[in-house]
Parts: C-alpha cells; structure tokens; sequence
C-alpha cells in the first residue's frame, strides 16, 4: 500500500466511523482536545489550525477559547467528518468556526497564517509525519506553537487483544504507540529538525470505564480499530468477535469494571 493509498483508506475508515464516532457513551476524544486545547495555550483572538477534526474534539473547545475575537480552521481528509462536524458547527452559530477538506500531512494555507496548530491523535496515522511537522511549522506565525497529543504505551492488560487486532492490518501500518512518532524522543527528535524549540510535555493518564465487552465492540468500531475490524473476512468476523469479547471479558477487574488506562502525551513546541 502506497502513502496515497494509505492516507484514502484511513480517510474511508473514519468516513465509514463518522455517525458514530465518540457517541457510544464513552468519552474518550473529546476528553483530550479539549485537554490539548489547555495545555496549548490558546487564548481570545488567536486564529487557530485544528489538524484532523474528527468530531470536533479539539475544534469546539479552541472554538470557545478564542471566542469571536478569533478563528477556528479545521480540516479533515474524512468527508462525513467534515460535513457533520461542520453542520454541528452551523447549528451551534459559530460563525468563527470553518470546517473543510484538506489533508493532515499537506495543509494547503498561506505561510504564517495561524497562532496555533493543534492535532489530537492523528499524527501517527500520516505515512510521513516529518513532512507534516514542517508544514505545521510553516503556516504558524513567527511565537506561535504547536500541539500535539500522541499515545504512550498500551494498557498492557490489553496487549492480547490489541495484537490479535493488529494481526488484521495490513504491513507497513504502525500502531499509535509505535512507529515514528512512538516514543517521545522520536517525536521530539522530529519536531527539533522541522525548527521547533522550547519543546514541552504533559503526560497524563486517563481511565475509560466500559459497561461491558458489547460496549467495547460498539466503541472500536466508532474509531481508530475500525481499521482492524474492517479486514476481518466476512465469514471469520462472528468467530472472531467470539475471542475477542472473551479475551476483553477475562479483563474485568474484581468488582467487575471494564477499564482502559490510556496514557496520553500533550506535546507543545514552538516556531521561534
């Protein structure tokens, strides 16, 4: 699979995801770009880039931040993310607020046109993330910053179902806690050679309570897993889902809570 071939597939998977995607009663994505919004800094007036909207995560809270002094882009190569993230948008009257097309690793704007460019777990997905960081770096103004948040280590009491899932995908895709941006001095390294300085990080962990196994499945299919879960064969798919809510039964803990201990990394760098 090429890089173009790549970035179309994964535009489908979250396009296929996009009607539910973080609405399945667990909060999860709004949690962190609303997190990433904070640790960034931004403030009224400023005009902010939000990298792969998704549903808004990152677009509503840095919507309210800058208030109507200041603007929101936000892009995504996704078309029912963008149309259903930008009609949220309209209802809400944010008229500050534009929602588009646009590609995470190539964002088409003017050099020096934003305070902040922002991107909530979505980095890892890019065939190339250093190609990315430099365009980040060229269409934030001279003091602006950037922010990211990327994935630490899995939660290693699910490390058996995340490597059966994984066995799904095709090769040359990484995992969010792998790959080039996988660790934080590979990502550091990374934003260092792009010119970014005064690198910065908050590592914070957060606990998803599930209701049950059933809730997990609704859930991965509403994300990033989807990507797993779409290559399954059709006819292995019941047998599959069998083992898999088995080895995430087998997680429960003694009071019989489903949990995910994800580790998040906020990363803020900026252009000098």
């Amino acid at each position: 699979m090429g890089d173009e071939g790549r970035k179309q597939w994964i535009a489908g998977v979250f396009d296929r995801a996009s009607d539910t995607y973080d609405d399945v009663g667990v909060r999860f994505f709004a949690v962190f770009g609303r997190r990433l919004v904070e640790v960034a800094g931004v403030a009224p007036g400023m005009d902010v880039l939000d990298v792969g909207t998704g549903r808004g995560a990152v677009l509503f809270p840095a919507a309210a931040a800058v208030t109507n002094t200041g603007t929101v882009t936000a892009i995504d190569l996704a078309e029912g993310m963008v149309s259903r993230t930008a009609a949220d948008a309209h209802a809400e009257g944010l008229h500050h607020v534009d929602v588009q097309l646009g590609d995470a690793e190539s964002p088409d704007f003017p050099p020096e046109s934003f305070d902040r460019v922002l991107s909530s777990l979505v980095i890892f997905f890019l065939p190339d993330p250093a190609k990315a960081v430099s365009a980040y770096h060229r269409l934030l103004r001279p003091g602006g910053r950037l922010g990211l948040t990327t994935f630490g280590p899995d939660d290693t009491q699910w490390q058996p179902v995340m490597e059966r899932l994984r066995s799904f995908l095709p090769p040359g895709v990484p995992s969010p806690a792998a790959g080039p941006v996988g660790t934080a001095e590979k990502l550091d390294a990374m934003l260092r050679a792009a010119g970014f300085t005064e690198i910065e990080a908050v590592e914070e962990e957060h606990v998803t309570v599930l209701k049950d196994p059933e809730q997990w499945w609704r859930f991965s299919w509403s994300a990033g897993l989807r990507a797993s879960l779409e290559r399954i064969p059709a006819e292995e798919l019941d047998d599959v889902k069998r083992e898999l809510l088995g080895l995430v039964d087998g997680i429960r803990d003694a009071s019989g809570r489903l949990t995910i201990r994800s580790a998040l990394r906020y990363t803020v760098a900026a252009k000098p």
